[in-house]
């Protein structure tokens, strides 16, 4: 056979190099949480019914052979669980870009406004400007100890 025909019928470097990844990632994780990680999914549903993270530890080392502490595993779980919550947030608010660090819904601002008709427009809010915030610190009367506490002459006569 040519390299032609070896391409054609799926035998080329590509196919066999497939074959030989997809053998390799049926093989057990080097790292402890690249091992829990590819369990997910059971370990999810277990605490989902119920089960405590005592007992979760127990069938990773019986059925697993995987040792680890119980405050590792949670440890890992909550690492999983934060991974998929950013990566939930990341495809629901941008599908191809993750949020800014800067952006409103990071902040815990609120988002872009939409026009009646349809058109995004960017409004930021009030509190984003921060001359106005400085304006508003600086024309606030300042605090006097003396009113605080009621010192001085309590008729109104400044005596001094």
């Amino acid at each position: 056979m040519t390299t032609v025909e070896n391409i054609e019928y799926g035998r080329g470097w590509a196919a066999e190099s497939r074959l030989r990844l997809a053998r390799r990632r049926e093989k057990k994780p080097v790292t402890k949480a690249g091992q829990i990680r590819a369990l997910w999914p059971e370990i999810s549903a277990a605490l989902e019914g119920g089960q405590s993270v005592k007992s979760i530890r127990d069938w990773l080392e019986e059925d697993a052979g995987i040792t680890v502490g119980i405050t590792s595993l949670t440890s890992y779980i909550s690492r999983i669980r934060r991974r998929e919550a950013r990566s939930q947030h990341a495809h629901v608010s941008t599908p191809h870009q993750p949020p800014a660090v800067n952006s409103p819904a990071v902040r815990g601002e609120q988002p872009l406004r939409m026009r009646a008709e349809g058109v995004q427009h960017l409004e930021p809010p009030p509190s984003a400007d921060p001359i106005l915030q400085a304006m508003r610190a600086l024309t606030k009367p300042r605090l006097d100890i003396r009113k605080l506490h009621g010192d001085g002459d309590p008729t109104g006569k400044n005596l001094i």
